[in-house]
């Protein structure tokens, strides 16, 4: 699985990036139609976020879902062959995001599944910042291989999820940037926020690595626009409650979420069982 999908990315290479997103729009499309994977957990996560809407709008947006994703695994093939000096053609942080990010040194950085989070890494990586990313291991070993190889940009580093978090606690004292996705259902392990009015199990990791390194808390997100280029913008996370830092930490974080996600529906990875798996029997 490894070399075939190596051999793949190494093919996106031959393949001007416009026709290659168009052929990645279309496989979203198929998938939707084809093999319409997790289709009922997605549509019943919009029909929460999009309860005064109706159940077409609903649909529209999943179809839209699956040719956003179709777009941005393209991306994610052929990113490891853009030379350095080539991504600004594609992906851009503005002005006011690197100076947010050059005034700390040690930083947490919390994004979510909304746009392209896997372009964070080279944009980051570019402008010389230096980032280590937690990453999910795939249960297949083969498959995690290739998705490590694809991430490895100049200046990145990768830590697999369940590793010491000592080695995290000291990305950040070492002056990086440790990134964390923060919307995934961390379960019996996580803290209960609210979440288009119901409450989802959010990942208290944030807001540990907050309590015992001080480092400031920011919020990225990376978004395709109708250019088809990347922009990644950075916040940063006010914490004016210091005894419930961890609650605060994550409410502030789904606030960001939830208003990107209003903006650009159809680029949320609606996929994850974010709500009490009852809700979706």
């Amino acid at each position: 699985m490894y070399y075939f999908l190596k051999i793949i990315s190494i093919t996106t290479k031959l393949v001007p990036r416009r026709l290659l997103l168009k052929l990645g729009k279309f496989l979203g499309s198929f998938v939707y139609y084809v093999f319409p994977i997790r289709k009922k957990v997605a549509l019943k996560n919009i029909s929460i976020a999009f309860k005064d809407r109706p159940s077409e709008y609903h649909i529209t947006i999943l179809k839209k879902t699956y040719m956003h994703f179709g777009i941005v695994l393209m991306d994610f093939l052929q990113a490891p062959h853009i030379k350095y000096e080539h991504i600004d053609k594609i992906a851009d942080l503005d002005f006011k995001s690197k100076t947010i990010l050059n005034s700390y040194n040690g930083i947490i950085l919390m994004t979510g599944h909304l746009g392209s989070w896997e372009m964070i890494l080279p944009i980051l990586g570019s402008n010389n910042f230096l980032f280590s990313v937690v990453t999910q291991k795939q249960k297949n070993t083969s498959s995690d291989k290739f998705f490590n190889w694809a991430r490895l940009f100049k200046n990145i580093s990768l830590i697999p999820k369940g590793e010491n978090l000592n080695i995290m606690k000291q990305t950040i004292t070492d002056g990086k940037i440790l990134g964390l996705a923060s919307d995934q259902n961390a379960g019996s392990h996580g803290i209960e926020i609210p979440f288009f009015g119901k409450n989802v199990s959010m990942p208290k990791g944030a807001g540990i690595f907050h309590s015992k390194t001080n480092a400031p808390i920011l919020v990225g997100f990376c978004i395709l626009l109708d250019d088809l280029r990347y922009h990644l913008t950075i916040e940063e996370v006010i914490i004016d409650d210091k005894i419930n830092v961890i609650y605060n930490i994550n409410k502030q974080f789904n606030k960001m979420l939830k208003k990107n996600i209003i903006k650009y529906p159809e680029q949320y990875f609606w996929f994850h069982r974010r709500y009490s798996r009852s809700i979706y029997n």
